[in-house]
């Protein structure tokens, strides 16, 4: 399909876009639950067995990654989140995070367990959206905090 821009004016858009941030970037830390297994024989010759068995030893191992995000917290307040006696102007809330991400972290997240911003666990909470104006340059993510 034609196009009105040539790939030069089409990099120069994408590099420009890259820039332009509706939130601050910073680390956030994406936990993969890798499994780790082995397996041996049981025979033991002191008794002679003629039916050796094996055994399956599994273990898990969480693996952090580090990776850098745009971060937004949701300040929407429902009517639950405060009692009688509470303020309803008040921010806060209600566990929902949106980050913003390359394609790399894109990759991890999509595998991981948890997701770690300020000292908070986070799971994912939907799927993701490709950013970007001819192909995504960035994958936004929807997050909740983990109960």
């Amino acid at each position: 399909m034609a196009s009105l821009l040539n790939s030069t004016e089409k990099s120069e858009i994408q590099d420009a876009l890259q820039s332009v941030r509706d939130t601050f970037a910073q680390n956030i830390y994406v936990y993969v639950k890798t499994q780790t297994s082995a397996a041996w024989n049981t025979e033991n010759p002191f008794y002679s067995s003629t039916n050796p068995t094996s055994a399956l030893s599994s273990q898990e191992q969480l693996t952090k990654y580090t990776y850098e995000a745009n971060v937004l917290y949701e300040n929407n307040q429902p009517e639950g989140l405060f009692d009688a006696g509470g303020q309803a102007n008040l921010v806060a809330s209600d566990g929902r995070v949106r980050i913003k991400v390359n394609s790399e972290a894109n990759e991890k997240i999509k595998i991981c367990d948890r997701i770690e911003i300020d000292g908070n666990l986070y799971v994912v909470d939907g799927d993701p959206k490709g950013i970007g104006p001819f192909s995504p340059q960035a994958f936004m993510w929807y997050l909740k905090r983990e109960s």
